[in-house]
């Protein structure tokens, strides 16, 4: 390949990551397969703008599709995509203040995981919705979602100490889940260990299949 034409290769990845919309998309499939609706519903998207987006995706390869009944269903290319995200999220860290400084201030409201708490045989739970549990999780983990989670916490045999996980370390769902958690008389903590981030590390995960 000509050297010309190598950058321009590389330039286009540069465009098709220029939109935060697109971002979005491609981090909510990082998570799990979706339609087009699923999608438009979790990342609060008009469906239109979804679908525009996702023909960018598959055209430069990001993002692959499967017909299933009347709904295609999208997801991710390979796990060098979750790599990638999850490397620019590291950079974004690391260049722009006002994301490190977000980041400090989500960790000082968090009520983190230490070396005590794992000396008490904790139960982790993953808060995800299912769909994203079923796609893959941390081996160990039991899903309660935390959609309805004052229902769900009653999965959880009283007494028994508690770690949760969500998305990554910019989601807030587990520090909602924690705070839940210990209004009703539970230790718990949170790690900000991600299905994402153990992909990009080519860490173990077990898929909905127990595979």
């Amino acid at each position: 390949m000509e050297r010309i034409r190598f950058y321009e290769c590389l330039s286009r990845i540069g465009k098709l990551v220029e939109s935060p919309e697109r971002i979005r998309i491609v981090d909510a499939l990082c998570q799990a397969e979706r339609s087009v609706e699923s999608l438009s519903e979790v990342t609060g998207l008009p469906v239109r703008t979804v679908s525009h987006h996702l023909q960018k995706l598959k055209r430069d390869s990001f993002v692959v599709s499967e017909k299933r009944g009347r709904f295609a269903i999208y997801s991710i290319a390979g796990e060098n995509i979750v790599s990638f995200l999850e490397q620019m999220k590291y950079l974004s860290e690391n260049i722009y203040p006002e994301i490190a400084l977000s980041l400090k201030d989500l960790r000082e409201k968090r009520t983190l995981l230490n070396e005590s708490a794992l000396s008490v045989n904790p139960m982790l739970i993953d808060v995800r919705p299912v769909e994203e549990y079923n796609q893959a999780h941390i081996p160990g983990a039991v899903s309660v979602p935390f959609q309805n989670f004052k229902e769900n916490m009653k999965s959880i045999p009283r007494g028994t100490p508690v770690i949760a996980y969500c998305r990554d370390r910019y989601c807030d769902i587990a520090d909602r889940a924690v705070e839940m958690l210990k209004q009703n008389g539970y230790s718990a903590w949170r790690i900000e260990d991600s299905v994402s981030a153990r992909l990009a590390e080519a860490r173990p995960l077990i898929n909905g299949k127990g595979k």
